[in-house]
């Protein structure tokens, strides 16, 4: 089991866990949960470098693949991840840690149900693989492009019909039921998805900036296709 140390980097409850910060997301339930390490395995090393060990010189891993257990569903995700010197990848001084650069269960998929339409759940979980990458500007503009898809699956034939996401937004208000009260909403991450893909017009968007909007889109998502689903189950299970 890890044990904290007070060097350690600090958490960031939105990264996805690696063993320098076994905390996050859950890449399989989508739950935020802390996480233990099981095991590991060095994959990769270092082409020239060697060090002194107890049975001669061995090779310098620079990629291992870790199984972390979610404390929350209790199973295991893999992760591999790459050594960073004083957080730098490749650098000469400071402290080894290990940072997680692929993710298995594919984060994003264990957030969303069946009942999700696949183009909102694609362009979601795509959008959340950017944020955990460090890559907000790609991230807001997939969580942008979700929202698109929420508009065109649930909107009315009069939002679909209107010429940019803008206008969509502006008419779904106009509809009114639930996709009305999302409105403010969507125009937001319309924004910061814009903004995701015209870094030279808007500046870049922070990875603080990118986790508010993502978590604005997993509960649209919920509003608008989970609990609907979830309640009709209820309400068939209590008919005789």
């Amino acid at each position: 089991m890890r044990t904290e140390d007070p060097t350690d980097p600090p958490r960031n409850p939105d990264s996805l866990p690696d063993s320098s910060d076994p905390s996050g997301p859950c890449p399989r339930c989508g739950r935020p949960s802390n996480f233990e390490l099981r095991s590991y395995g060095d994959v990769t090393y270092h082409p020239t470098l060697m060090v002194s060990g107890r049975t001669g010189n061995e090779r310098v891993p620079i990629e291992r693949v870790v199984v972390l257990e979610c404390s929350y569903c209790r199973q295991g995700i893999v992760v591999v991840e790459e050594e960073r010197t004083g957080g730098i990848r490749g650098g000469n001084s400071g402290r080894i840690t290990w940072h997680g650069i692929h993710w298995w269960p594919t984060p994003g998929s264990g957030t969303l149900g069946p009942e999700v339409s696949t183009a909102v759940a694609e362009a979601y979980a795509e959008g959340t693989r950017a944020l955990s990458a460090a890559a907000p500007n790609g991230a807001v503009a997939m969580f942008r492009t979700a929202i698109t898809y929420m508009v065109n699956d649930r909107g009315s034939a009069a939002a679909q019909a209107r010429p940019d996401l803008k206008e969509k937004i502006k008419q779904m208000i106009v509809d009114g039921g639930p996709m009305a009260s999302l409105g403010p909403w969507a125009d937001h991450v319309r924004l910061y998805g814009n903004a995701g893909a015209h870094p030279d017009l808007f500046g870049d968007v922070s990875v603080d900036e990118a986790a508010e909007v993502g978590r604005l889109v997993a509960t649209m998502i919920e509003m608008l296709y989970v609990l609907p689903a979830t309640i009709a189950k209820r309400q068939a299970e209590r008919k005789p």
